[in-house]
């Protein structure tokens, strides 16, 4: 008996040296299970679960997260997390190894990170960090774009391909071959560029841009309808389309669109986004709409 005991405490703490070491970098980390509520901490060391008294016997889950997004997270950034943190979200929208991570500000304007990984049907593992001006500029390069300064496709990966959203568009530029054949690569990073600035300006805070790949971007669109959606697509379009380079004044700027509307995590709506595309492509400087 005390042989199985030993074995099943050594078990125990293998595994969590494995979630250690994935979870490396959160100053706190614990597991929930959503059936019960019951929290555990595996490591307790953000100052924000200091500051809540966080000792002894922890509170269920929901109470545990209503208190530190009340005293972690700035008033903007609240409904985010709340969203991430949700045990409807996690238990419907997150397959079982999936992991999700979310961004949010504190009262000072200081950053902090949480990363969500489903263990279980019911179980969560829960990663916490607070981020100092150097982490996050670290974390901005490793995101961003360096020629459009834009997300980058290892933003979408990480971070959008699992996040729910109302419509997701994946564009790219007509004839940018002929571009860079015709008038140099300078002159297709000056397109490039000003393509990502037009998009990014034509989005609201609660959208997302990404440069995908080459010259293909994706956006990520919330909490739109079907009507608005499609005023905004045309509105970029021809925003595009108005396009002029100082530089290259006989460059032409077009782009097709490809867009799946219905909610749906960013890799399920992608595959039909990049089918209307495809659509787009035949006739080019279009807009294709798939209503899922």
């Amino acid at each position: 008996m005390d042989a199985e005991i030993k074995k099943l405490k050594e078990e125990n703490q293998n595994l969590r040296n494995i979630i250690d070491v994935l979870m490396f970098g959160y100053n706190s980390l614990c597991e929930a299970d959503l059936a019960t509520e019951i929290v555990e901490f595996f490591k307790l060391g953000s100052p924000i679960f200091e500051q809540l008294g966080m000792k002894g016997d922890l509170p269920p889950y929901d109470t545990l997260i209503d208190l530190y997004v009340q005293y972690g997270v700035s008033q903007e950034d609240r409904e985010k997390v709340r969203h991430t943190f949700s045990k409807n979200y996690l238990r419907t929208q997150l397959a079982i190894g999936e992991s999700v991570t979310v961004e949010y500000r504190n009262e000072k304007r200081m950053y902090g990170q949480a990363k969500l990984v489903k263990i279980g049907e019911d179980k969560i593992l829960a990663g916490f960090t607070e981020m100092d001006k150097e982490i996050r500029e670290r974390k901005k390069q490793i995101y961003t774009d360096s020629l459009t300064g834009i997300y980058n496709r290892k933003y979408y990966d990480e971070h959008l391909s699992s996040k729910m959203c109302m419509a997701l568009v994946i564009s790219d530029v007509d004839s940018f071959k002929s571009i860079n054949d015709s008038y140099g690569h300078l002159c297709g990073d000056e397109v490039l560029a000003l393509v990502a600035d037009t998009l990014q300006s034509s989005i609201r805070e609660t959208d997302e841009v990404v440069r995908y790949g080459g010259d293909e971007f994706i956006i990520i669109f919330q909490n739109v309808n079907l009507d608005q959606l499609e005023t905004r697509m045309e509105n970029i379009r021809h925003r595009i389309e108005a396009l002029r380079l100082e530089k290259y004044p006989d460059v032409r700027i077009r782009m097709s669109f490809g867009v799946a509307f219905g909610t749906g995590k960013g890799k399920e709506l992608i595959v039909t986004a990049d089918e209307m595309l495809y659509k787009s492509k035949e006739k080019k400087n279009t807009v294709t709409i798939k209503e899922l």
